[in-house]
C-alpha cells in the first residue's frame, strides 16, 4: 500500500489484514519503489498523486511484468488516467470507496 497520506495508508492497510491478507506499506515512491525490488509482491494498491513521484510514474518504471497495480485517485485527471491505463494498471479506484469494493479489487487482481 502506497499512499502520502497516512489516515488512507492505515485505512487500506487495516481492512487488508483483517481480510487476511499480509500487507506492507510505503508513505512514497521511492521508498515504495525500494521495497517491489526487494520483495515479490502479488498486488500493490497505489496513490496516484503524491508527492515527487506519482503512482504513475512509479508503474512505468518498475516495467513489465509488474506486480497487479491498483492505482486510487481523489482526482479525475483525464491525461493520467490514460497514462495509467497505457502503463497496464490493474484498475483505476476513485476515493472514496468501499471497502467491499476495494477487496473484490484485490481478489480479482490476485486471481489473473
Amino acid at each position: 500500500m502506497v499512499d502520502d497520506e497516512q489516515g488512507m495508508r492505515e485505512t487500506v492497510v487495516d481492512i487488508l489484514t483483517a481480510a487476511g491478507y499480509l500487507v506492507s506499506s510505503a508513505d512514497e515512491g521511492e521508498a515504495a519503489i525500494k521495497s517491489m525490488s526487494e520483495n515479490n509482491y502479488d498486488v500493490v494498491v497505489m496513490d496516484i498523486r503524491m508527492p515527487g513521484r506519482d503512482g504513475v510514474s512509479i508503474l512505468e518504471e518498475i516495467g513489465m511484468p509488474p506486480p497487479k497495480v491498483i492505482l486510487m485517485t481523489g482526482y479525475a485527471n483525464e491525461e493520467r488516467l490514460r497514462q495509467a491505463v497505457a502503463s497496464h494498471a490493474f484498475a483505476v479506484m476513485h476515493k472514496p470507496f468501499a471497502a467491499t469494493y476495494l477487496l473484490k479489487l484485490i481478489q480479482q487482481a490476485s486471481a489473473e
